[in-house]
């Protein structure tokens, strides 16, 4: 290797090393203040209502993250995409979620822990990961669901959001 070569090769790979970390995954909860910051500035008074990811690592990271806000008074809700915490906010047509998340909900790297307690066998890669509220009237609860797919099976747990203690565990045998 040349003498001119080397700092060429060095600033490759610091380029790289740039690019890869600025792709990290992160939990759930990493880009938390990023979205409020983002979710206030599109509607003073948006509220967290769903929180999600396809593509769960085990360790609870994912490389994005969807998080669903609401407005009450625009009625109206927006998609924030964090990545990193780098986010976006989309407004969208439609009013999946209204009902506020509430704080003191574990970070998703607990919600795998909890599934892994629960006997869910997680694949390396592409976890489902979903923080929602289910139910109607009194039996509305905010719930952690975690969903691993494969070409034979869907299995699935509900986790109580804080502790995660198993709510119900889904099996759907595809073949």
């Amino acid at each position: 290797m040349s003498r001119h070569s080397l700092p060429l090769v060095l600033a490759a790979a610091l380029a790289l090393t740039v690019a890869a970390s600025a792709h990290a995954a992160a939990t759930a909860k990493a880009a938390l203040k990023e979205v409020t910051a983002a979710s206030k500035a599109w509607q003073p008074d948006a509220v967290l209502t769903h929180v999600s990811t396809l593509s769960a690592q085990p360790d609870g990271t994912a490389r994005s993250w969807l998080y669903t806000v609401y407005s009450p008074k625009a009625k109206k809700s927006a998609i924030v995409t964090a990545r990193d915490t780098r986010v976006e906010v989309d407004e969208v047509n439609r009013n999946t979620s209204v009902d506020p998340l509430g704080d003191g909900w574990m970070d998703s790297d607990k919600a795998l822990d909890a599934a892994r307690k629960a006997a869910l066998a997680l694949p390396a890669r592409d976890i489902g990961l979903g923080l929602t509220t289910f139910g109607t009237g009194p039996a509305k609860r905010v719930y952690w669901t975690v969903t691993v797919m494969t070409d034979a099976a869907i299995a699935s747990v509900t986790l109580d959001p804080t502790s995660g203690a198993l709510v119900k565990r889904d099996d759907v045998k595809l073949k």
